[in-house]
């Protein structure tokens, strides 16, 4: 089951490493034109328009960038076959951050005032996505996230000119919250990675969780460094609290690694443990999940309830071989949003799409998300549910699926206004 799941994956970094070439080729051979436009708008005289990402494709974040370019380009695909944006062919050009926020900051300035894009699609890491969005500001053009997700990128720090599709840190650790609130447990222990992400997501499911169930209490929390592959002492210490419930935002191949190491332990038969199972994650462990913990993830496409999501699956499949993740689904809908707002205001120029699309109605991939105007933020939903087997999937899934939609969750718009003034740090 995991081989014939793992097998593809060479096909997407193949893909990735396909299109970097060619967007480092075009860089290095193409030339750009003199334009009286703004940074932030194409040549609107000639025949494509460009669209710019920079995003983490090697380090310990590059499955996740690979996948968002995958997303990215069939929505760049699709969009070409229908004829392109006001009559423009979309050309993509994909930089490596390495998942460091110098590169991101030197990638996206040379796409903006060399390559002259007329909008960036976001990298993995938030520390990426805060310097990418910062050099988005300064320069006037849109950048739309849809991995990256530290509230700071659109509360905080938002600014005009950036957009998120991806159920940010609060939304995210607000829905948990409201989701596991409706459970007996009392005393819970926190584990996460120890960097912004990690902190921001549980601080808001603690402040959420007792403003629900004043009775809940928090008895510990653990923050392994990211990349943490020994978790022998935090496993330990977490059962030696004997806590009735354990809520961790650890991801990718250290959440992998956790739930493999816990299992000796049996971790998952002494204590209710919840985190971030997405696809990448499931489809990794297979048989070594446990059955019933409790999974969340941001866009599993088995548990969208949308029309559209079918057939897009099977395309996705078609193109890439493997089913997807949460991952190219967001970025795929954050390339189409774009677009919505240049044909809305049936041009590239930068400040017009950003007007368009402000309070704009989309329909993406997983039903109609409302972009609020106050931060920019998509209402987008938040998935749980407990894990088990399949036989319809090479992977375990989410077998009893909930939904928190993102307005339920998000923060509310006179708080934005407190935390742009005094910034979160």
């Amino acid at each position: 089951m995991n081989s014939e799941h793992r097998r593809p994956l060479a096909t997407i970094a193949v893909v990735a490493v396909g299109i970097l070439i060619l967007g480092s080729l075009l860089s290095a051979c193409q030339s750009s034109a003199p334009s009286s436009q703004s940074a932030g708008a194409s040549k609107q005289g000639g025949e494509t328009v460009k669209l710019g990402m920079a995003t983490d494709l090697s380090g310990s974040a590059a499955l996740l960038g690979v996948a968002g370019v995958n997303g990215v380009t069939l929505a760049v695909e699709d969009l070409n076959a229908a004829g392109g944006v006001l009559g423009k062919k979309i050309e993509l050009i994909v930089r490596n951050t390495e998942g460091r926020p110098e590169a991101g900051t030197r990638e996206v300035r040379d796409l903006i005032q060399r390559e002259k894009v007329a909008a960036l699609m976001g990298p993995v890491s938030s520390a990426v996505g805060l310097a990418e969005s910062a050099v988005a500001k300064e320069n006037k053009v849109p950048i739309f996230l849809h991995t990256s997700n530290t509230e700071r990128l659109t509360v905080d720090l938002g600014h005009p000119y950036v957009f998120s599709v991806v159920p940010n840190t609060g939304i995210e650790g607000r829905a948990q919250a409201i989701d596991m609130a409706k459970l007996p447990y009392k005393t819970y222990y926190i584990i996460g990675p120890d960097y912004e992400f990690g902190h921001l997501q549980a601080n808001a499911f603690k402040e959420k969780m007792k403003e629900l169930r004043p009775d809940v209490q928090f008895v510990g929390e653990q923050w392994p460094k990211l990349g943490e592959t020994n978790y022998q002492s935090f496993i330990t210490a977490i059962l030696a609290a004997k806590p009735e419930a354990v809520y961790s935002n650890l991801w990718g191949g250290d959440l992998v690694g956790f739930t493999k190491q816990a299992k000796g332990y049996g971790f998952f038969e002494k204590t209710f443990f919840t985190a971030l199972y997405d696809v990448e994650v499931l489809s990794t462990l297979g048989s070594d999940t446990p059955n019933g913990v409790r999974g969340f993830s941001r866009a599993p496409f088995y548990a969208i309830d949308n029309p559209k999501i079918g057939p897009w699956v099977q395309k996705y499949r078609n193109r890439f071989g493997i089913y997807p993740s949460d991952w190219p689904i967001m970025a795929y809908d954050a390339v189409n949003l774009w677009a919505a707002g240049v044909k809305k205001a049936n041009t590239f120029e930068a400040d017009a799409v950003v007007k368009a699309l402000e309070g704009y109605k989309f329909d993406s991939l997983r039903g109609p998300l409302n972009i609020r105007a106050a931060d920019h933020q998509g209402d987008v939903a938040s998935y749980m549910g407990e894990v088990g087997s399949t036989d319809k999937y090479p992977f375990p899934i989410y077998k009893s699926v909930r939904a928190v939609a993102g307005d339920k969750a998000w923060m509310p718009e006179g708080d934005i206004a407190k935390l742009r003034a005094n910034p979160r740090q």
